[in-house]
């Protein structure tokens, strides 16, 4: 069993705020189970230009297989709420499941929900994560994603919308401790108006 708590300056969710830009504290834990299977859940709260609130809570569990000591598969679902969302097409709690492909350095995962739409008609997501560069005791990350999205209903148009997202971080561990900053931004407009690249910083405290 493991927990974490992060302090963040911005709470963000695949490039976009989901605290308004006010900062906030996400409490985590989580637990390796036999045979490979793990769980976790987390909850996020944030202030500032609002009241104290809620902004995400989150539970998962998975199997990972490891197939030699750089290479993995897993897989899982995670159900998600939120506090506030900007477009009423989606909903507030959703469950997404996934696939993925984890190797030394490189964490790749596809998603799919049947319900993030309020239509009830599946959407998917691609992220690809990846250490890219070590420098002293500094670690840089980056992510890349993709949505893929349905067009509106009664829209002739049957193929699917895609949304990008990306952000680049740069984290160091002193101890418990974890001390990170980054940009991120996404032209995905679901949890606020989008196209601006936000910066964050947090710090992270190990159990």
């Amino acid at each position: 069993m493991a927990a974490n708590v992060t302090l963040a300056s911005n709470q963000l969710f695949r490039g976009e705020t989901i605290s308004n830009d006010d900062p906030g504290v996400t409490v985590a834990v989580s637990a390796d189970l036999p045979a490979g299977f793990y769980a976790g859940a987390d909850a996020s709260f944030a202030a500032g230009s609002e009241s104290p609130r809620l902004t995400t809570a989150n539970q998962y569990a998975g199997l990972a297989l490891r197939l030699n000591a750089n290479v993995s598969l897993e897989v899982g679902a995670i159900h998600r709420d939120y506090g506030a969302i900007y477009d009423d097409a989606y909903r507030l709690h959703f469950t997404e499941v996934y696939a993925g492909l984890n190797l030394r350095k490189v964490h790749v995962r596809a998603y799919l929900s049947p319900d993030y739409l309020v239509d009830g008609r599946n959407s998917y997501y691609v992220e690809i994560n990846a250490q890219v560069a070590t420098i002293k005791d500094w670690r840089l990350e980056a992510h890349g994603g993709l949505s893929l999205i349905p067009h509106d209903l009664g829209d002739p148009d049957h193929s699917l919308i895609s949304y990008e997202d990306w952000s680049l971080r740069a984290s160091r561990s002193i101890g418990a401790f974890t001390f990170g900053m980054g940009l991120a931004a996404t032209n995905y407009p679901v949890f606020g108006p989008t196209g601006n690249v936000r910066f964050t910083a947090q710090i992270s405290r190990a159990f």
